[in-house]
């Protein structure tokens, strides 16, 4: 007998996972089994499917805002969506991933982009990377059932003091757990934020706005 998690559905011999079953999760290993189950599909039947457009959106912000940089670090880098648009846009770049998710990082590997990927639980100080980068982006971190602010302070040391940091937060989380606060209270320089647009506009889920917060790191 097969069993799947609360809210999933039954569609035609799968399990149909929804973005109210991601904004549900609860802890880190809530989150490595969601996306495990995940990983073979959420390019599929979410990114296309509801018209997520978000990936492409942040590199283009990174590549607008960040000079030219020989190194980078994906936090979040789930599938590689984002690696593969940033890679476009700077060919150049060494860039690396981190993801709670093994099985999310399998399908990052294959698309060739990035130097190297590590598998790490962001709630933590990460560990034995190739820091200090001299960029950072992110995006699907900061979200409901994800993480809060305090994991900000367990980013900010991958990048070199000075370097660049472009971080996407669902709006309505960055609102109400204080990310800008948080921001200024860790000494960040520089920040911007924008407020944009993350689904098509045939999207049902187009109303879903993003922070995207653009900064240095502290000297």
């Amino acid at each position: 007998m097969a069993f799947w998690a609360a809210g999933e559905q039954w569609q035609g011999g799968r399990v149909e996972i929804s973005l109210d079953d991601a904004y549900a999760l609860s802890s880190p290993e809530d989150a490595r089994r969601f996306y495990a189950r995940w990983a073979a599909t959420y390019e599929s039947e979410f990114v296309v499917a509801s018209g997520y457009l978000h990936p492409r959106v942040i590199a283009e912000i990174f590549d607008a805002c960040v000079p030219d940089v020989a190194s980078a670090v994906d936090a979040g880098a789930g599938t590689g969506l984002v690696g593969a648009y940033l890679c476009r846009l700077r060919p150049a770049i060494a860039l690396d991933g981190i993801d709670l998710s093994a099985e999310m990082l399998a399908v990052a590997d294959a698309k060739g982009v990035y130097r190297h990927l590590y598998e790490r639980d962001l709630t933590r100080p990460v560990l034995e990377t190739a820091a200090p980068y001299d960029a950072l982006i992110s995006i699907g971190l900061f979200t409901h059932g994800h993480l809060g602010p305090p994991a900000l302070a367990n980013l900010l040391p991958l990048v070199r003091p000075g370097g660049y940091a472009v971080i996407g937060a669902n709006e309505s989380h960055f609102l109400e757990h204080g990310f800008e606060d948080a921001l200024v209270s860790l000494g960040v320089a520089d920040l911007e934020l924008r407020r944009v647009h993350v689904y098509d506009e045939g999207s049902e889920h187009r109303d879903s706005l993003n922070v995207v917060s653009t900064f240095r790191v502290p000297e």
